[in-house]
């Protein structure tokens, strides 16, 4: 109901020459600033189906265009297949900083060292984003994926026979067969991940002076080039200057978002996302797991750093067991009727700061 009213209202506004200044709109016509370059016609799904009757040059065969289900079915692909992903993502990640409160204290420092005391509304997309995405945050992103992938495998199939080449033996794939890359499988693999594999360790992101017990091969690059259909455009969403990059792992070995031609087209859009979402919240605030059903707020605040490490260690516990029973259900997430209670609290105000 919510396309049909959506589609409705788009091409009514282009009937009426009604656009929002400055919105880049994938189903209707926007008024871009003169100094905007867009990549694609205005209102493209629209406009195609405005087409639906045109003719061509001899005025008899129409025109191949959207139908309006079409326009529908791509919407719902635009805005919504990464939506659930990327919160699943975030979700994730919240969790496993709440049990490892060392490495959300890294990421806190982390976030400190680049934007400071500076209000989230005078962020940078173009000068601490990049910075913010190369250190803790990105990591803590990008060890999630690792960990707790969106999807547990990558449906392949091959075009014509395929030659692949493993430990120095050769093995013929023959045309259309149907693949799945194990991601999770790839992303433990101790012969890749030597260092303690099946942990959350996301400093194993960070570059540091000494060659990456890892598997890495060199730094992960601030800017990625990605071919965006057959015009060859590229993104450079986090070119800057005098950035340190986050290690990048053996080509292979790392695949959330699959790899090659047909890799997610949302890789950036989801790192950006989860970066922001991440430097904003642990800016303000700490977040903790909830030990009520073990303690009353009462008796945490009687109980000296070793009994309060004791009774964390039981809500730990508990958590990481529901996170292994996740399972893929569209994309991987806990199980219905688990959760994981937590608790956010402005920084400096933290009952487990000290475990």
């Amino acid at each position: 109901m919510y396309f049909e009213e959506l589609f409705d209202l788009k091409k009514k506004q282009i009937e009426q020459g009604e656009s929002e200044k400055g919105i880049m709109d994938l189903m209707g016509k926007p008024l871009l600033p003169s100094n905007f370059t867009l990549l694609t016609e205005p209102g493209p799904m629209i406009k195609a189906n405005y087409e639906s009757s045109a003719t061509d040059s001899k005025g008899s065969v129409p025109t191949t265009t959207l139908t309006k289900q079409e326009i529908l079915g791509n919407a719902f692909i635009f805005l919504f297949a990464g939506h659930e992903t990327t919160a699943n993502s975030i979700h994730y990640s919240i969790v496993l900083l709440a049990i490892h409160l060392a490495k959300q204290r890294h990421l806190q420092s982390d976030i400190d060292s680049i934007v400071g005391s500076k209000p989230i509304s005078e962020w940078s997309y173009y000068d601490d984003m990049p910075r913010l995405f190369n250190s803790m945050p990105g990591a803590v992103i990008h060890e999630e994926l690792r960990l707790i992938p969106a999807i547990l495998n990558v449906p392949k199939g091959t075009k014509g026979d395929q030659v692949v080449t493993m430990d120095g033996r050769q093995f013929t794939v023959p045309d259309r067969t149907f693949i799945h890359l194990n991601i999770v499988g790839t992303h433990r693999n101790p012969r890749y991940w030597p260092e303690r594999p099946n942990e959350f360790m996301p400093e194993r992101w960070l570059p540091s002076q000494t060659p990456s017990s890892n598997g890495a091969e060199k730094k992960e690059q601030v800017v990625e080039k990605e071919t965006n259909g057959a015009d060859g455009l590229e993104s450079a969403s986090f070119e800057t200057s005098g950035s340190t990059s986050l290690i990048k792992p053996v080509k292979g070995s790392y695949i959330p978002f699959s790899e090659g031609a047909r890799a997610c087209p949302g890789k950036r859009f989801a790192q950006v996302e989860g970066t922001a979402v991440l430097s904003a919240l642990f800016h303000k605030y700490s977040v903790e797991l909830n030990v009520s059903e073990w303690a009353s707020d009462e008796e945490v605040e009687k109980m000296d750093a070793q009994e309060r490490g004791e009774v964390y260690k039981k809500a730990v516990d508990k958590a990481e067991m529901i996170i292994r029973r996740s399972e893929q259900i569209i994309t991987v997430q806990m199980l219905p009727g688990d959760r994981v209670p937590l608790r956010f609290v402005q920084r400096g105000k933290e009952r487990f700061g000290g475990i």
